[in-house]
């Protein structure tokens, strides 16, 4: 589903939660695949530091395909939404860290 069919879709808020909270969620990502979650579970992430970085990490697993022209990327080839609520989130480091991670995967070297 490309952005134009999903931004087409009708669905009223209801209908969506309704919908989420029924399905079960298609993936997993190490390390929580080894965590028997549920629909309506919540995963809370707390400590000092590298919370965002899981998160852009995670992301990154999801975009990038397994495979694309030959170069392994062992990504899963999903969409992913971000809902920053506090208008915090770094893009230019996701897109640095996501650039290095495509780098390495092609056998390049980041130079800076």
């Amino acid at each position: 589903m490309g952005p134009q069919e999903w931004l087409g879709e009708d669905e009223s808020a209801k209908e969506m939660l309704d919908r989420v909270q029924t399905d079960r969620p298609f993936l997993l990502l190490p390390p929580l695949h080894r965590v028997p979650l549920r629909v309506g579970n919540v995963v809370e992430i707390v400590g000092p530091s590298a919370k965002t970085h899981i998160l852009i990490q995670a992301a990154i697993n999801c975009i990038l395909p397994q495979e694309s022209d030959g170069v392994k990327y062992g990504g899963l080839g999903h969409l992913v939404m971000l809902l920053d609520l506090d208008c915090r989130f770094d893009i230019l480091r996701f897109s640095e860290l996501l650039k290095l991670r495509i780098l390495e995967a092609r056998g390049k070297l980041l130079e800076f």
